[in-house]
């Protein structure tokens, strides 16, 4: 079976008209992706498919407590009248009797003075098709049977339930059964047993059969009662999915409004009153270097000519102080040649030479004094020139580099301080988070008290009936007064016996052949490919073991998270294949919680192969540009499923807008 076309009408979330082209182009692209954020509709499609096809059959899950009449009341847009109505239109292909078919299949319904008015159509090869009206539930049956549709049309996050090993027994146990016909057995098996306590029942004397009739009453109460209790455990687990999910919801909302810093408001407080002190501290540092020789770098050149002016006033005095040594030398020096009797020409000469030497230094003296510094200044002048003002320079770039950076750090925790929302912002948010957190723990123990409750009633039935059979095993061996209910008795008996025979032996091929195809499912889409060597059945309990690559079993715990989704994937594989149905593949949030390395398994390993068909419900965080283009080679087309707030309704757009950032945008 192919489907070709879906076309939603003023249903849940859809406003007005919407189609979706679902063809696959060849065998080698069978996958047509539709893109949506969350609450645009892809469930809302997948309940579409379901509701087509099964209507008041499809599974409880689809519409949860809630009845059918009341399920496609609210199923009507909320924007537009009841009057005006929904529908849902399937158009699907399929081979009979050896030539392909083109069904039309659709569902519209309205309310009309307060009273709800359905129709269905059939249209086969383009005609109306009464007949097939009629009998559409044997059809249906016969083509897709309710009870295996959850094998091709699932969610990806609600298949995390068949995750557990322990739970996934249950699964294999009722797919096998329905996909064999099992149940079948089973209600011949219990018609054999009703018509064996009531031929036994009816050779019993009076007394007997007044004590038998109070012991079936209370197994009827009973069972009345567990079905009851099974109803509560389903609105329960309804009750607190639900929860989990509002929890979930108000944990993302508190994130989004910035409660994550508002949790860290205390730690940014303190670390902005270590950068202000740090700051401060920075800031004396300046101010003790400015009280120092700071100034001075303001006058630079004033400094320069200061020591040269000193300089040159220290060596005018320095040339005084030797002319005056000089003039009493020479004095001496020419009197002493005198005396000693040298020529007064010699005498002479060397007088002028003295002369002229004590001229050339005296114009070197002449230098005007007006700064008279003392030698210490004078020192302290040539220490700032020679490296004093650099050393200074020097200090003020390390000090001022350490205040940007500390200014810079305080101006990032002052953002984040300034991001934080105040609390009476933030305190309905916490509040909403704290709240919906209580509410799931009341769900969760809700939960866990009807379970006992169911778990009671079950022990109660069982019970009760032990006490039925045992009286009327105790009275039926003397009391049986026809041959015929004898033998009624007995050959129901044996043909209970040759039954469960059948069904044991039945169960037992077809697990062999599913452990096959589960082992082939798990070696595909595991990222280690020795975890799982060997996958193992119990045709009774339907209980399964894994084991590795030493062929030692394989504790549930030791798979991680993602691994035990990809062996629930696995197995919905795998009874898919051995149902031998034709049937396209619908997923929901396909990729769940994995991982990357096991997302692209499922891209690469299993959305590819999974059918002929494959149609992939995904949100944007989900199958991403990189696993877009991975998945590509297999695509057919795509969609993306935009909700418009004005119109509030969502409609259907063509080309996958999340295969990149600016194409969400624009969606």
């Amino acid at each position: 079976m192919i489907l070709d076309e879906l076309v939603l009408h003023n249903f849940g979330v859809y406003r007005g008209r919407q189609r979706f082209e679902l063809t696959p182009q060849s065998p080698d692209r069978p996958i047509v992706l539709i893109g949506a954020q969350n609450g645009s509709g892809k469930t809302t499609f997948l309940e579409g498919l379901q509701l087509a096809f099964f209507g008041p059959l499809a599974q409880a899950g689809l519409r949860g407590s809630v009845s059918y009449e009341d399920y496609l009341r609210r199923g009507i847009n909320r924007s537009v009248a009841p009057e005006d109505g929904a529908e849902v239109q399937v158009t699907f292909r399929r081979v009979v009797s050896g030539r392909e078919q083109v069904f039309c299949i659709r569902r519209a319904w309205s309310v009309q003075k307060d009273r709800l008015k359905e129709v269905f159509e059939v249209v086969v090869d383009g005609k109306l098709d009464r007949v097939l009206i009629d009998g559409w539930a044997e059809f249906v049956e016969e083509m897709l049977p309710p009870r295996i549709a959850p094998l091709f049309f699932f969610d990806g996050e609600r298949i995390e339930q068949f995750a557990d090993i322990d739970r996934s027994a249950a699964v294999i146990g009722t797919a096998v059964n329905a996909l064999l016909g099992l149940d079948l057995v089973e209600r011949l098996t219990l018609d054999l047993e009703v018509l064996e306590r009531r031929k036994k029942a009816a050779s019993v004397n009076k007394q007997a059969r007044a004590v038998l009739t109070d012991s079936e009453r209370a197994v009827h109460a009973a069972e009345d009662a567990a079905q009851t209790a099974y109803g509560a455990v389903g609105a329960a687990r309804q009750v607190a999915e639900r929860r989990e999910a509002q929890a979930v919801r108000a944990r993302q909302a508190f994130a989004a409004e910035g409660g994550d810093l508002f949790k860290a408001r205390e730690e940014l407080t303190a670390e902005r009153a270590r950068l202000a002190g740090a700051i401060d501290g920075v800031e004396k540092s300046l101010r003790t270097w400015a009280a120092d020789c700071a100034p001075m770098l303001l006058a630079p050149q004033l400094i320069a000519s200061v020591a040269a002016q000193g300089a040159e006033e220290a060596a005018s005095a320095d040339t005084r102080t030797i002319l005056s040594h000089l003039a009493q030398r020479d004095a001496r020096a020419l009197e002493a040649m005198h005396t000693k009797g040298a020529s007064p020409a010699l005498i002479a000469a060397l007088g002028a030479f003295f002369a002229e030497d004590c001229a050339a230094l005296s114009a070197q003296a002449q230098v005007a004094g007006y700064l008279d510094l003392p030698s210490a200044a004078y020192g302290q002048l040539q220490g700032l020139m020679t490296d004093g003002l650099a050393a200074a320079r020097a200090h003020q770039a390390e000090l001022l580099g350490e205040l940007d950076q500390l200014q810079a750090a305080l101006d990032i925790v002052e953002r984040k301080l300034a991001a934080i929302p105040a609390p009476e912002a933030i305190a309905p948010l916490l509040n909403a988070v704290a709240l919906a957190e209580a509410e799931l723990k009341t769900a969760q123990a809700a939960l866990e008290d009807a379970d006992a409750a169911y778990e009671a009633a079950l022990r109660e039935v069982t019970s009760l009936r032990s006490a039925y059979q045992g009286l009327l095993d105790k009275h039926v061996q003397h009391q049986l007064r026809e041959e015929d209910a004898q033998r009624t008795i007995e050959h129901a008996a044996r043909a209970r016996a040759t039954l469960a025979q059948f069904r044991r032996d039945v169960v037992r091929h077809h697990v062999h052949r599913l452990e096959r195809l589960m082992l082939d499912a798990l070696q595909q889409l595991l990222r280690k490919d020795d975890l799982v060597a060997s996958v193992e059945i119990d045709p009774e309990t339907f209980a399964i073991t894994l084991r590795d690559g030493g062929w030692a079993p394989l504790p549930p715990e030791q798979l991680s998270a993602g691994e035990r989704q990809l062996f629930a994937v696995a197995l919905l594989w795998a009874l898919a294949k051995a149902s031998g149905q034709a049937a396209p593949t619908v997923i929901d949030t396909p990729l769940g919680r994995l991982d990357s390395t096991h997302r692209e398994r499922l891209v690469e390993r299993y959305f590819g192969r999974a059918g002929e068909q494959v149609i992939l419900l995904s949100t944007d965080e989900e199958i991403d540009a990189k696993l877009y283009a991975r998945l590509e080679p297999w695509l057919t087309r795509s969609f993306t499923i935009a909700y418009d707030a004005e119109t509030r309704g969502s409609r259907v757009l063509p080309g996958y807008a999340f295969a990149a950032p600016d194409e969400l945008e624009a969606a």
